[in-house]
């Protein structure tokens, strides 16, 4: 286990903090307990933004339940709109809270300038981008790559969706938070990659600083990798120069192999290009592969195969076929 909130719990503590918000304004210590708890996991913002929106609607129910009963002439009269059961239950419960108007605007200011909705950025496949960052620090998504981007109080959290993404913090710029399956990873000076692949453990490689795992005792120098999916107390592995420089071809756009199969490397080939790699021979699937090539070139890979190997190569619309067998 490693000590995560469930989403239950989640929400019960938002639907709280509502309430409490919605009796007085809260002092400075509740306002930095509030923060701590919006920072300890990614989904507390949205929980809490729910929680007011339900509150929002309950108020609405209550304000006409009570222009009804200054009103009585009015009430038969007016339509009376059906509300679902589950929501007439929910305002019942919220109705119990004290209402006051000036901690209902400073909560709704509050939320509007502390929970701006993240920015998203995406790369299509063979496409590359660079997102700079508040105080010099950027990002460099890969090929069919995601991210979120929060800016909040001076700090930057990012969620990496999908995908693989280089990270940037600069040393004098605002402290970079990343979030990716649910680990998070702190960085205030670094470079590090941050990768997340369908059917496989996130794992995290640092090329310059530090990171951290906050919640652990794990710390990533700079040359080492680490598997998220491992536990929170497990070692970096060290990384080789000539190993990290593999990590980060992606990066000038290449792909290093250094002895894949060459059906490894026809998978990723796929995730930069449209067109396909298929071998048809499986003893040729199996042959190990060792240089560089362009990412979004996988033509000119399968001639240097077909070169290497002595082997057939065709090339039909969106395939690039290797192997003697038909």
């Amino acid at each position: 286990m490693d000590g995560r909130l469930g989403s239950n719990e989640i929400e019960r503590a938002a639907a709280e903090w509502v309430a409490r918000m919605d009796r007085a304004p809260l002092t400075a210590a509740e306002q930095a307990r509030l923060q701590a708890w919006l920072d300890g996991d990614v989904r507390c913002q949205g929980a809490l933004l729910r929680a007011k929106a339900v509150w929002m609607q309950a108020e609405a129910l209550h304000g006409a339940g009570r222009l009804h009963a200054l009103n009585p002439a009015a009430k038969a009269n007016t339509p009376v709109a059906k509300v679902p059961r589950g929501a007439r239950r929910i305002g019942r419960q919220l109705l119990r809270w004290p209402t006051a108007a000036a901690a209902s605007l400073l909560l709704a200011v509050f939320l509007f300038v502390s929970f701006p909705a993240p920015v998203a950025y995406a790369t299509s496949k063979g496409e590359m981008r660079r997102v700079p960052l508040a105080g010099g620090s950027a990002l460099t998504l890969n090929t069919d790559s995601r991210i979120e981007v929060y800016e909040r109080g001076g700090r930057t959290r990012i969620r990496l969706t999908r995908g693989e993404v280089l990270v940037e913090a600069a040393h004098n710029g605002a402290p970079l938070e990343l979030e990716v399956d649910g680990r998070r990873l702190d960085a205030a000076a670094a470079t590090f990659v941050v990768r997340k692949f369908a059917q496989a453990p996130a794992q995290v490689t640092v090329q310059a600083g530090a990171v951290s795992l906050p919640g652990s005792t794990t710390r990533l120098p700079a040359n080492s990798r680490l598997l998220l999916d491992a536990p929170a107390a497990s070692t970096p592995v060290v990384l080789t120069p000539t190993e990290l420089q593999r990590e980060l071809a992606w990066r000038d756009g290449k792909l290093d192999f250094r002895g894949e199969t060459l059906a490894e490397a026809a998978a990723d080939f796929a995730r930069y290009s449209d067109i396909r790699i298929v071998i048809t021979d499986p003893v040729l699937a199996r042959e190990p592969i060792t240089g560089l090539f362009a990412a979004n070139n996988p033509v000119g890979f399968g001639q240097a195969v077909s070169r290497v190997f002595d082997t057939r190569m065709r090339q039909e619309k969106n395939r690039v076929v290797l192997g003697n067998a038909d």
